[in-house]
């Protein structure tokens, strides 16, 4: 595989939907430990990544969609 294509590869909007859950999630949960120092504050983490992933997924294959129907006209 060549390395520029590699490098040139676009972010699809499921990983930088996952990045933001991740932050947005370990925030939000950081600061509610340190407020209650309740440890289960910390699997928001996960939530957050959940809906990241799940919003990147839907905007993917709306983007997949306008493709194919500027490829069909």
């Amino acid at each position: 595989m060549d390395v520029e294509a590699i490098v040139m590869k676009k972010d699809s909007y499921a990983e930088i939907g996952m990045l933001f859950g991740i932050s947005i999630g370990s925030v939000i949960g950081i600061t509610a430990y340190s407020i209650t120092g309740d440890a289960l504050f910390f699997t928001l983490t996960g939530i957050g990544i959940i809906f990241g992933l799940g919003i990147g997924v839907v905007l993917d294959k709306r983007q997949e969609k306008k493709r194919d129907n500027k490829m069909r006209k």
